[in-house]
């Protein structure tokens, strides 16, 4: 009974210290992106951290969103795009024109009141907008300002060292009592 017992707690704090490692692991990922406020790019996505709140209601500052990189944005989607200035902004496509056979866009933010004041181009967009992470931002800024990053890292590595040395102690203590009902067992 004691053994189903610690099997089950050893279960449940594994579960929990995986989740956690794992939330920890893309929190600090998200915190050093190449780009500013960017995170873990994989498989044609990124993450990048909202700033502003010109995108209310689609998505508010503090808010992880996923973006795709696409060869082509059409008006009505939401992109990230790069300014000349290497700024990175988040707006809606709300027009399109050819001129001399270039396509370019205009950008506005849901909750702005105007356009954004240049167009862009193919070129500058990084991706479009696939789903939101509502203020995992606001966690990870959090985790930031506030805790040691050593300490996120080596506490949950601490605790899984310790729940590996407890588990090789109880088999060890396990083995020979193993042994002795396998020999008392056998003719």
């Amino acid at each position: 009974m004691a053994k189903k017992v610690w099997t089950g707690i050893r279960l449940v704090v594994m579960t929990l210290f995986s989740f956690l490692f794992f939330v920890v692991l893309l929190l600090f990922l998200q915190l050093n992106g190449e780009e500013e406020n960017s995170g873990l790019e994989l498989f044609g996505y990124t993450s990048f951290t909202v700033l502003s709140n010109s995108m209310e209601p689609t998505f508010s500052a503090g808010d992880v969103i996923i973006i795709e990189q696409v060869e082509n944005a059409e008006v009505g989607d939401v992109v990230t795009y790069m300014t000349p200035e290497r700024r990175l902004f988040t707006h809606r496509i709300v027009n399109e024109s050819i001129e001399q056979g270039s396509k370019s866009y205009i950008t506005k933010g849901d909750n702005n009141s105007i356009e954004d004041r240049l167009p862009i181009v193919s070129e500058q967009i990084v991706g479009v907008h696939r789903f939101t992470i509502p203020k995992v931002g606001l966690v990870a800024e959090t985790i930031q300002k506030n805790i040691d990053m050593r300490y996120v890292v080596f506490i949950p590595l601490m605790l899984f060292f310790i729940l590996t040395i407890v588990e090789m102690i109880q088999k060890k203590r396990n083995k020979p009592k193993e042994e002795q009902l396998y020999e008392k067992e056998s003719p």
